[in-house]
């Protein structure tokens, strides 16, 4: 009996010893396959995207129609400077687009002044949103999350000629919702797809989509890049706005 129960104790002993020794590594390991969640986010984007423009309005027409801002102003793509910053389930997302071109022919009643011959415009668009994500469900790293968002976009113009210059503003507010999926598909690679949007029928539509890929070097540092597409289009009366934003991005994160 004393020799069993001596048995015990040694392996005992020795089992806490083996596991003290392996616990760092188990540790690590598990780390490794779930990130830690943190309360704040900030995360700097590079975003290149395509740039479709149109605007009808009593103060802004051409040739008695809508005004491509792209073809009939000749707007150069541009590269979009984004922001976003979370804490906990509340994120703000934070775009800002310039463009600027050259054009002549025809005539512009642009923000109730006529332009003709040649013209110099600029360009600055800001799209703002702001989302509340709500988990469904969450399992090893991957989930699948219910969001609501409210959405706003300012448009400002502004053309010059010879004699003569004028700016012409455009704002909009659209809520939305929809749903961002995530899964993990090795310890430290994340893929993920996200849509929010709201059909208006006639009066216009909003939708978000983005999906890329997430990768993490370390427990709360991110590389991310992805492809985005924001379509705004709103009528209020005889006023016409549809703003689409399409393309590549690149972004880094941090987490505090």
């Amino acid at each position: 009996m004393k020799k069993f129960l001596v048995a015990i104790i040694l392996f005992l002993m020795t089992s806490s010893a083996t596991a003290q020794e392996i616990s760092p590594e188990v540790n690590r390991g598990v780390a490794s396959v779930k990130q830690k969640k943190f309360d704040f986010s900030a995360e700097a984007r590079f975003f290149a995207p395509n740039f479709n423009a149109h605007i009808k309005a009593a103060d802004f027409l051409y040739n008695g129609g809508r005004v491509d801002l792209r073809d009939d102003l000749n707007f150069t793509r541009g590269t979009a400077s984004e922001i976003l910053f979370k804490y906990k389930n509340f994120s703000v997302d934070w775009i800002h687009l310039h463009g600027a071109g050259k054009s002549s022919g025809g005539e512009i009643n642009f923000s109730k002044k006529i332009f003709s011959g040649e013209r110099d415009s600029r360009s600055d668009i800001h799209f703002v949103r702001l989302k509340m994500d709500k988990e469904i469900f969450s399992l090893m790293g991957s989930g699948l999350e219910w969001n609501v968002a409210l959405n706003a976009l300012n448009w400002h113009g502004t053309t010059r000629s010879e004699n003569s210059s004028a700016t012409k503003n455009y704002f909009a507010v659209l809520p939305s919702v929809g749903i961002n999926l995530y899964m993990r598909i090795r310890p430290r690679l994340d893929i993920y797809a996200q849509f929010s949007g709201l059909p208006l029928g006639y009066h216009g539509r909003f939708s978000d989509f983005e999906s890329g890929i997430k990768y993490f070097p370390q427990k709360n540092f991110s590389i991310s890049a992805g492809w985005r597409r924001i379509d705004f289009k709103l009528r209020r009366g005889g006023e016409i706005g549809n703003f689409v934003l399409s393309g590549p991005f690149a972004g880094l994160r941090y987490d505090f």
